[in-house]
């Protein structure tokens, strides 16, 4: 019975450590392809900075009261969406960055049974 036990017991382990391995690899891919995503728009930003006119509408679109400045041919919209998107990326590559961390984590608890 004791044996019976133990065989059990290490099955469940084995499960358990590949259910845990499948966790932490996805977790490592979704990461770096999180931070994949966040270079590639950083990419397109800096070849391309006009992409930036449909962030601006959004805005535009969440604050329809706002009031139209003349800047001197500068859109008021696209001066205040460059920091929101800054931060945005900056938020998406440290998202990507605590996956990566959590997956090797638990990569690092199987390596370690």
């Amino acid at each position: 019975m004791a044996e019976t036990t133990s065989n059990l017991h290490s099955f469940i382990n084995f499960i358990s450590g590949i259910g845990v391995l499948i966790v932490g690899l996805s977790l490592v891919v979704v990461g770096a392809l999180v931070l994949t995503h966040a270079a590639y728009v950083t990419w397109e930003l800096y070849k391309n900075p006009e992409t930036i006119i449909s962030f601006a509408q959004s805005l535009k679109l969440a604050n329809s009261n706002m009031v139209d400045v003349d800047l001197g041919g500068l859109d008021p919209l696209r001066l205040i969406a460059w920091p929101f998107v800054v931060l945005l990326l900056l938020l998406q590559g440290r998202i990507g960055l605590w996956a990566i961390e959590a997956g090797a984590r638990l990569l690092d608890v199987v390596r370690q049974k």
